[in-house]
């Protein structure tokens, strides 16, 4: 007999498994030290994620619901509790409205390892509501340039993602 998959609904949360993967709260505060940016990785990956969205100028509900996705199942965001996740998105927030470079201090204070896979996140938020505009073109372009990415690494992401997003 098989078992049923109950994908939505009410069902419990299966007890979660000792993680095999470094703890990301010591990676985090190594890499912290080392850093002579005061963004935070949650800081900096919220803050491109939030930018990639309003790229275009506005937040299709698309946008919002792929961010919200992301954030529930990123190691990097989903360990913060609520409250932790609005002091970041406030302090995004304020830096962006108060620093004219705060994109690129953003993109910098990523760890390199991280940049790429932050991109492709970047570009499938940019996609979900299925139009690129010029301006989110150059959004991704921008920081493309500013993270020094691959150039053929982020032409075959874009690739890859229209055809996400196409079906």
């Amino acid at each position: 007999m098989t078992d049923v998959k109950i994908l939505f609904g009410d069902e419990p949360e299966p007890e979660k498994k000792a993680e095999s993967f470094p703890d990301l709260s010591r990676l985090e505060q190594e890499f912290n030290e080392n850093s002579e940016s005061d963004w935070t990785i949650p800081e900096a990956f919220l803050c491109l994620l939030l930018e990639a969205a309003f790229a275009d100028g506005s937040l299709a509900p698309e946008e919002r619901d792929e961010i919200a996705a992301l954030v529930k199942r990123s190691r990097t965001m989903k360990r913060l509790s609520p409250q932790q996740m609005a002091a970041v998105n406030q302090t995004v927030n304020e830096r962006m409205r108060e620093r004219k470079e705060g994109l690129r201090e953003a993109c910098l204070a990523l760890p390199h390892d991280m940049r790429l896979s932050v991109f492709a996140h970047c570009v499938d938020i940019v996609l979900a509501d299925r139009q690129l505009r010029e301006t989110e073109e150059d959004f991704l372009n921008r920081i493309s340039d500013i993270m020094q990415l691959d150039p053929n690494m982020t032409t075959a992401i874009k690739r890859v993602m229209l055809i996400k997003n196409r079906y």
